[in-house]
């Protein structure tokens, strides 16, 4: 975690399961060029490509994956989600790659939203691909991840990436745009170290005069900085 606002690690996101159920059916899912919802600068360095159609298969994918959002409470508690795009399901083979590019500020899927971080969730083992890197441009240089199956990073959409050629195998990834309930990325920063604070006390002494307090701090800031 290079900080809990900006770049968030979210180790095993899906469940073993979840991941059993994606995987099995991975393999028979019809997949299209992704230049398809590819703009502007993007269309020339995208070379992937995506489930396509509004199949039962991608229904099922994406109800999957928007439940394990909806439940992890680090992310609700870091993030705070408002609104959540459709993830989209990409596969890389052996020498596809996303170049340098910056997702777009505004997406209509089912609805406007203004992107304010991205997700990417690995769906295959690391070991069966070589390459596939996501890259992210981050303050204080590049950083690449390349995470286990069902891991997921969240980082601002901001920020300038790239995914590198895969070499070998076949990379599998599904991609979230979410729209936070507090737009300010340092005050959900800090909002999401109150939270951490307060569960600690909670657990020591949940009816103490700090505690409650604090809690109030925290709800304060709240009903200042939430956009409903």
């Amino acid at each position: 975690m290079v900080s809990s606002a900006y770049y968030l690690h979210v180790p095993g996101l899906l469940n073993p399961d979840e991941v059993i159920q994606i995987e099995s059916q991975m393999a028979t899912a019809v997949f299209a060029d992704g230049k398809s919802t590819a703009s502007g600068a993007a269309l020339e360095v995208k070379n992937n490509e995506q489930m396509s159609g509004d199949t039962e298969t991608l229904t099922k994918f994406q109800s999957i994956v928007i439940g394990a959002i909806s439940r992890n409470e680090i992310i609700q508690a870091a993030v705070m989600p408002k609104i959540i795009t459709p993830p989209i399901f990409s596969r890389y083979k052996t020498g596809m790659n996303y170049g340098w590019h910056v997702d777009s500020p505004v997406m209509a899927q089912q609805q406007l939203i203004r992107s304010d971080v991205s997700m990417t969730l690995f769906l295959s083992d690391p070991h069966t691909y070589k390459g596939g890197e996501l890259v992210i441009q981050t303050e204080t240089g590049n950083v690449a991840f390349k995470l286990n199956k069902g891991d997921a990073i969240i980082y601002p959409t901001t920020r300038l990436h790239i995914v590198n050629p895969v070499e070998n195998g076949i990379r599998h990834a599904a991609v979230v745009w979410m729209q936070c309930a507090v737009r300010d990325a340092s005050k959900r920063e800090m909002l999401f170290d109150l939270k951490r604070i307060l569960h600690e006390m909670y657990q020591k002494d949940k009816l103490s005069t700090e505690y409650l307090m604090l809690q109030q701090v925290y709800s304060n800031l709240m009903r200042r900085w939430i956009e409903i």
